[in-house]
């Protein structure tokens, strides 16, 4: 190999390592296939992190985060069909937050590589050109060269990207920002980790970043109540989470409580004759949308904020004698209550007046 073309390939090299730092904004290419990053033997992807860290690797794995890109969901026509809308690239695929500056109004810029990695732990950790990764934690040491940033276990650090839907504004507007609870007291919950690594066993926190869409952990946040009050049922659902509006973030979230009346031989009681019952509301005799609307629809935002009780008041017919009390959360506004990620329900009989 000549002196000229072994200059080349180091150039061709040197500029390869540096191409994950330097992100750029682009167009995507081939969206629907980026693959997976395999094992790398530079610190340059998730799984360059896996070998000190394989039990946050594992948590992160198991994320929205890690499924950002990837999730049909998120791909779907209404949402950023398929990314052709470029302006969900940036928090689905983001380049270091410490690339801009953790500070009030900053957004994540895009990254053109490794999108299929989703939110990954570069996307938060990583320093980009200064090297190393930001850590929570002061003293540490380790291949990654860990450098102390105490702006990135705050709720700050989550705001570049959760704020494109006022998520973080209503986090702000929240009795739970008042009370200084952030959004790591929630959805990082605590974990001690047992794997000798990386200073192992030591406590942490869970980098699954539960939300919605795990039943468990919403309903922990959600009291379903109901009595009958001058001749109506009163259906009420409590946001104690009181850390943002329920559904919250994304605009294809959305949540129905529903009340079914039943006559004495089981069959329902549908609703009066006046109300207009959308072609996906096939069931319930009332029902109340939680939901913040498309910008485009005009709708009115009927999401519940935090802290407070919504009341669904039913007229009671002299032939209801059982109702149940349904909440479903769904992905898609507009699917049938069947289809719902999950649901929360209690029965309960009514008084006979008679």
């Amino acid at each position: 190999m000549t002196s000229r073309a072994l200059v080349g390939v180091l150039l061709l090299l040197a500029l390869g390592g540096s191409l994950w730092w330097s992100g750029g904004e682009g167009e995507a290419h081939d969206l629907g296939s980026t693959p997976r990053s395999p094992t790398a033997p530079t610190f340059a992807s998730p799984t360059s992190c896996r070998e000190c860290h394989p039990d946050v690797y594992a948590e992160w794995d198991a994320s929205m985060h890690a499924a950002a890109f990837t999730d049909p969901q998120v791909r779907a026509p209404e949402q950023s069909d398929n990314f052709r809308r470029t302006e969900c690239l940036a928090c689905h695929a983001p380049r270091p937050l410490f690339e801009h500056g953790i500070e009030p109004g900053t957004r994540v810029l895009a990254r053109v590589e490794r999108r299929a990695d989703g939110i990954d732990c570069l996307s938060c950790h990583g320093l980009g050109a200064d090297g190393g990764v930001a850590a929570t934690r002061q003293g540490l040491s380790g291949p990654c060269s860990p450098v102390y940033r105490r702006e990135l276990s705050t709720h700050q650090a989550c705001a570049a990207c959760h704020d494109q839907h006022n998520l973080h504004q209503e986090w702000l507007a929240s009795p739970a920002a008042e009370a200084g609870t952030d959004c790591a007291a929630c959805h990082m919950q605590r974990v001690t980790r047992e794997h000798p690594s990386a200073g192992a066993p030591r406590a942490g926190r869970s980098h699954r970043f539960l939300g919605g869409r795990d039943r468990d952990f919403a309903i922990a946040g959600l009291e379903l109540g109901a009595e009958v009050v001058d001749g109506n049922l009163r259906a009420t659902l409590h946001n104690r989470f009181a850390g943002h509006n329920l559904p919250s973030d994304s605009r294809n979230r959305a949540m129905d409580l529903v009340v079914s009346l039943y006559d004495g031989r089981g069959t329902p009681i549908p609703p009066a004759a006046d109300e207009e019952r959308e072609s996906w509301a096939r069931r319930g005799t009332a029902r109340r949308r939680f939901r913040n609307p498309y910008r485009s629809s005009g709708d009115p935002n009927t999401q519940l904020p935090a802290g407070e009780t919504a009341v669904l008041s039913v007229p009671l017919p002299p032939e209801a004698v059982r109702a149940t009390i349904e909440l479903f959360y769904k992905l898609q506004p507009f699917i049938p209550d069947e289809e719902a990620k999950w649901s929360l329900s209690r029965e309960l009989l009514l008084p006979d007046d008679g």
